[in-house]
């Protein structure tokens, strides 16, 4: 780094401490290359102040995905260091080892303002072009074109925006012309949005917990596909139940059950399909007495789903009011798909869609009913087994399961429609 011009000698009232760790890499030990040269700045970020810039939000940038036809990834050279550190905080970046007290000239990883500032600095730099074909996390740029002529000008447009700038990429992590690539630990193509099936693979491989940290690293990670998952919550509600407990480990045959019905649920996860602003959104919700959950689709494909387990106060509502929870948890979820357009809500619950007519209303739904006022929504009762989404998954559907491995000691209703729907289907085509 100092032969490269990204450090220098430096005489500072600061000094950090030097960490070194290993890398994924596969490397000997004694291999220099198989170690991360890290700083540990914990005791400097607690004094830092910069200015506050948010990172985008996950979920919003695929969804807002301009175009799916040709598309490509481009990956910036050693991000943060690419920014230059201002004259006059150089001695704050300081570092002592035998050798010297060092000061960085390039940012470095493991300042607190460090990724708000480089996210503002991208967001800045390809300003012209991004919401149009292109969307940026980080050090992460996607570009997307319906056609090959304009990808060709799409890509002379952000390769002369970089240059400009100073920005230099990384070759092996730039990706061209593709109709199908990984970005942010997803598949995107036109078909829609899938699994990274490596990401997957390592949760399948993933061994029983035998500890507390190994459940919140085994959730962690199914965590992050959940949108994937009917009934996510449902099914882990045994493991979030053994991570409470403060009492001496001991992992029950259900928790055993609930971590083979997450790995088994994202081997069969659905292709969930980008967003069409120009069609009519859906969306499904239900509530049981332990979870409440709801599924976003168009044309009967899925968007996203989204559940969650209910608190002990919430499992002590009336029916309704978890009905119109569970409303106003899915509104709120996937607003950013949806926005100001209109919104069919469809519910097995008559007395959701009566509600701005209702007398003698809990406190709980007359504030909801306010909260509701801010959406346009067009209310649909389908009574019973009526009230599942058609072909809600759009490959290995969920009814491919029986009820012990989509459910846990206390199923939804929503499960148990979507069992019996393709138990009919079933039925049918034989």
């Amino acid at each position: 780094m100092l032969h490269e011009g990204k450090i220098r000698h430096i005489h500072s009232p600061y000094a950090s401490p030097v960490v070194l760790t290993r890398k994924n890499n596969g490397l000997p030990p004694d291999s220099p290359e198989a170690y991360r040269f890290a700083i540990d700045y914990r005791k400097l970020n607690a004094i830092t102040k910069y200015p506050r810039y948010p990172l985008p939000v996950i979920d919003d940038l695929i969804t807002n995905i301009p175009h799916t036809g040709i598309m490509s990834t481009l990956g910036l050279k050693s991000g943060y260091l690419q920014l230059a550190v201002s004259p006059k905080d150089i001695e704050k970046t300081a570092f002592i080892i035998r050798n010297g007290t060092f000061a960085f000239l390039r940012m470095p990883f493991g300042l607190s303002g460090a990724a708000p500032n480089f996210q503002k600095a991208i967001d800045i730099i390809l300003k012209p072009v991004i919401g149009r074909f292109v969307m940026v996390y980080m050090d992460d740029v996607i570009i997307t074109s319906p056609s090959f002529n304009e990808y060709i000008d799409n890509l002379n447009q952000v390769f002369t925006l970089l240059r400009d700038a100073g920005l230099t990429l990384n070759k092996e992590k730039c990706h061209f012309a593709r109709d199908k690539l990984k970005y942010l630990g997803l598949i995107i193509s036109k078909e829609g949005i899938e699994t990274d099936n490596s990401k997957v693979r390592a949760i399948a491989e993933m061994k029983p917990p035998k500890n507390n940290r190994e459940v919140s690293k085994i959730l962690g990670r199914a965590g992050w596909y959940q949108k994937f998952i009917p009934h996510y919550a449902d099914i882990c509600e045994p493991l979030y139940r053994l991570k409470k407990n403060r009492a001496k480990f001991n992992c029950s045959m259900e928790a055993q059950d609930a971590f083979n019905k997450v790995k088994r649920a994202l081997t069969e996860a659905p292709v969930l399909q980008l967003p069409n602003f120009q069609e009519q959104f859906n969306l499904f919700t239900d509530a049981s007495g332990v979870e409440i959950g709801a599924v976003l689709n168009q044309n009967h494909r899925p968007i996203a789903f989204a559940s969650r387990t209910l608190n002990k106060a919430e499992r002590n509502y009336t029916v309704t009011e978890r009905e119109c929870l569970a409303v106003i948890r899915a509104l709120n979820k996937f607003k950013t798909y949806f926005g100001s357009l209109p919104v069919k809500v469809i519910t097995d619950h008559a007395a959701l869609t009566k509600l701005t007519n209702g007398k003698n209303l809990s406190s709980p739904i007359i504030r909801w009913t306010l909260k509701l006022s801010e959406f346009i929504i067009e209310w649909e009762h389908q009574p019973g087994v009526q009230n599942v989404v058609e072909d809600v998954l759009s490959r290995n559907p969920v009814g491919n399961m029986n009820g012990s491995q989509i459910s846990c000691a206390s199923s939804s209703s929503l499960s148990i429609k979507l069992l019996r729907t393709t138990h009919s289907r079933a039925k049918g085509k034989s």
